[in-house]
């Protein structure tokens, strides 16, 4: 049986062949082709470690050393500073817009449902029904002591207001009057929705125990009939029915029904006087107090027949500050979504002009060897790094927005730490996006070009 000889694979093996008789060609009739396979594989693993040098650092998924290739990006933006910067602050700009619209929208909601909760969250109104005042029943100051006494309860007092508007004048024989609403009123529902005196003071439980015929007026009223002081003792009329005048007091704001106003003891409110509507007992309750003193203060004004009193509360303003804070975030946040848009264009815009600026750099690196990959990633790499950058000193940028804000309009901040990291990652999410387009621009840049240039 004949040896296979394998080819000879050097001219001294070949002449040993010659010499010793032996022809190549008749152990493996195609020689010159297997060997040009092998020098081809050769080639292209020196190639393939020619590459793995150049780019140092761990190996990535398609064999591409992402990590290198990051370093040169960075060196690259290092080396056009100025440029760079500019750019980011397009991005820095959108995330800054992005992070301060977020953050105002969820502090200035919650101002204004603090500012609600200061107001109507702490009212209560217990009311008689005008049947029940033409069958005689009535609150008693009695009714309004117990409520005082409930847990959670700041200011109360019994009130009613004159059916129609009354003659008031300065003289028994009327010889000039004014039209006002008159309101039966104890001091403590007077304190219940903060009067203001401007001049004398409100008539105490004293004189309401007393009956006396005291009266408090409006500032509005007051100039109207001509009470420029209460010097001497003025009287005021009112449906020719004289009452010493103590006080002018400055209407609480938001309660219009009190402007121009004659304020006199609750005593048509507690004999049930046809003449004025209803009786109520008006409350102002704590903060998250006024729901159990609703439930409560039926049963404190008229326990013989809680059932029949209605209690006006508050609305639950939780779905109102819900509402509230949505639009303001849908509003600010498709104006922050422009600011981003345009820093994105403004990224795509200078890497697609770098691109142009470097092709023969780009042909020369083509022409050595490198990847269209190891391009395109180099250049994703740089509009990342400036998105990044850019989220960065936007994050910090809307920060300090939504606290300066605050400090001035006063308000307490409310911010989601999770802006803290999603300013950064939205910077390189967009500056992925918008270098996709220049890197594949540049990973098409034929290695042709740097002959020609």
């Amino acid at each position: 049986m004949a040896r296979k000889r394998r080819e000879p694979e050097t001219d001294t093996e070949l002449l040993n062949y010659v010499e010793a008789g032996v022809q190549p060609e008749a152990a493996d009739p195609e020689p010159q082709g297997r060997r040009a396979a092998r020098k081809a594989a050769r080639a292209e693993r020196k190639a393939a470690k020619a590459e793995e040098r150049e780019l140092p650092g761990p190996k990535g998924r398609f064999g591409i050393r992402s990590m290198g290739i990051a370093y040169e990006a960075f060196q690259s933006l290092r080396g056009r500073s100025m440029r760079t910067w500019m750019t980011a602050i397009g991005i820095a700009l959108g995330i800054a817009a992005t992070v301060a619209t977020v953050g105002l929208s969820s502090t200035s909601a919650a101002a204004i449902a603090e500012r609600f909760d200061a107001t109507e969250a702490t009212q209560v109104t217990v009311s008689f029904s005008n049947n029940m005042r033409d069958a005689g029943y009535a609150p008693t100051l009695e009714s309004a002591e117990r409520v005082r006494g409930i847990n959670g309860v700041v200011d109360a007092g019994i009130l009613c207001a004159s059916g129609d508007e009354l003659a008031a004048s300065r003289t028994a024989t009327r010889d000039y009057s004014r039209d006002v609403p008159v309101f039966g009123m104890e001091p403590g529902a007077m304190e219940a929705y903060g009067f203001v005196f401007t001049k004398g003071a409100s008539f105490d439980d004293g004189h309401v125990a007393r009956d006396d015929r005291v009266a408090v007026i409006d500032e509005s009223a007051a100039r109207d009939l001509g009470y420029s002081s209460l010097e001497g003792g003025p009287m005021i009329y009112i449906d020719g029915e004289g009452y010493a005048l103590v006080g002018v007091y400055k209407a609480p704001q938001g309660e219009a029904k009190l402007t121009g106003a004659v304020v006199i003891p609750p005593t048509p409110c507690t004999a049930a006087d046809p003449t004025y509507g209803s009786a109520q007992v008006f409350i102002r309750t704590d903060l998250g107090a006024a729901d159990k003193v609703a439930d409560t203060a039926p049963t404190a004004v008229f326990p013989e027949g809680a059932e029949n009193l209605s209690v006006s509360k508050p609305s639950d303003l939780r779905s109102f500050r819900k509402g509230v804070e949505n639009e303001m975030q849908a509003l600010l946040l498709g104006l922050a979504a422009v600011s981003l848009v345009i820093g994105a264009v403004s990224v795509s815009n200078t890497a697609l002009v770098s691109v142009m600026e470097r092709r023969s750099e780009i042909g020369l690196r083509r022409a050595v060897g490198a990847a269209r990959r190891a391009v395109a990633m180099q250049f994703v790499w740089e509009s990342t790094l400036i998105g990044l950058i850019g989220g960065l000193f936007g994050t910090v940028l809307g920060v300090n927005v939504t606290a300066l804000v605050s400090l001035v309009r006063d308000w307490q901040i409310v911010f989601d730490p999770m802006l803290f990291a999603a300013g950064p990652v939205i910077g390189a999410v967009v500056g992925v996006v918008a270098g996709v387009y220049p890197a594949w621009r540049a990973s098409r840049i034929p290695p042709a070009v740097t002959l020609r240039a």
